[in-house]
Parts: structure tokens; sequence; C-alpha cells
């Protein structure tokens, strides 16, 4: 009786192993696929019409604000090629412009089809440009946390997503962003468990009772 028990414990404490073993190997994949890219745009303030903002801008070619306000207007719009070419002229102009190079990136997320687990190599370039010079840019961090999350690098993501939370406006179009993507990372985080359980399960000792 003593040595069936043993050989009970043994099992489960084998089949707990090869459990965690599996379950660690594949929370650490990459995504199979890029999710297609939220639209992370911050406004604290209301952007100005495009035509109202290709006006001013067309009157001040050479100010990198009035080119910076017609990109803005025209990334709420969601008009985002457009809304790159006034960035890259605003920042032609003053390249030392955080939020000018993480909405660039914005832009080029948005029309750059991915490229595997990795961020399109210009929105990667833009958003460590406006680190470099904001290290707080909330939108560079937004992606280069999903770039985390892409690669396997769930938990440092969550945690990312989770301090931005504490930082963004509730209610913002970043807010809803950053939401979006926690929750299809723990959606991909469950799947993943579930299927490790599965696997385990399927290689798992079966107990049958000795008379």
């Amino acid at each position: 009786m003593k040595r069936r028990k043993l050989l009970v414990i043994a099992g489960i404490l084998l089949v707990l192993v090869v459990l965690a073993f599996i379950a660690s190997a594949l929370l650490r994949r990459p995504a199979e696929k890029a999710a297609q890219a939220p639209v992370f745009v911050e406004r604290p303030i209301a952007a100005p019409d495009p035509a109202t903002a290709q006006a001013a801008a067309s009157k001040a070619p050479g100010s990198a604000a009035a080119q910076k306000e017609l990109g803005d207007a025209l990334l709420a719009k969601r008009r985002f090629d457009e809304a790159a070419t006034a960035y890259r002229a605003s920042l032609a102009i003053d390249p030392n412009q955080a939020n000018a190079w993480s909405a660039l990136g914005e832009t080029v997320m948005q029309t750059t089809k991915a490229q595997g687990i990795e961020l399109p190599a210009e929105a990667g370039n833009a958003f460590r440009k406006a680190i470099a010079i904001d290290p707080r840019d909330a939108r560079a961090r937004f992606y280069f946390a999903m770039e985390k999350d892409l690669k396997g690098q769930h938990d440092e993501a969550i945690g990312e997503w989770l301090q931005l939370l504490r930082e963004v406006p509730a209610g913002s179009d970043a807010d809803e962003s950053i939401r979006s993507a926690l929750a299809a990372s723990i959606k991909r985080n469950i799947q993943l468990i579930k299927q490790a359980a599965d696997e385990a399960g399927r290689v798992q000792p079966r107990y049958t009772s000795q008379k």
C-alpha cells in the first residue's frame, strides 16, 4: 500500500513538472501573426479641421508647428498617408519633437504591412527617436510593448501597458487602445495555457486501481 502511494505521488509530481515545462515553452512562443495595430491617438484638445490646418500650413511652409498641426488634424481623421507627409515636413524643419516622431511612427504602423513580429523598420526608428527625446512618450512605449508581446515577452508587455493606463486620460483613444491590446494579450495567454494543459494531459500517466 505504501509503495502504491509513493508511485501515485511520483506520478503527480511528474505531471506537474511536465505541465510547467510545456506552459513555460508555450508562453514564450511568439505570436503566430501580428494583430492589426489599434489606432493610438492622443488628443488633449480637439484637433483642428484639416482644411483649416492645411490653409495655415500653406501660409507658413517653414513653420514646424503649422506642419505638425496639419499632421495632427489629418491623423485625427485617420488620413494616415497625408498625415505622414505633414509630420515628415514638420520634422525636417525641427527634428526635436518627440510627439511628431511617435505620430509619424503611428502613421507607418497603420499603412505598412506587418513584418512578422517586428515593428516596421521606419516605425521602430521613429519611436526610438521619440523615446530618445522624451522617454515617457506614451505612443512609442505602447508600440514597443506590443512588439514585446508579439515576441512572447508577455509579462513585460502587460506591465508596461498597465503603467501606461495610469498615465493616459481615461476615455481617450490611447486608453481604448491600451485596453484592447491588454484584452487581446490576456486572451492569447489563456489559450496558450489551455493548450499546455491539454498537451500535458496527453502524456499524463493513468492511475489504475489495484485491488
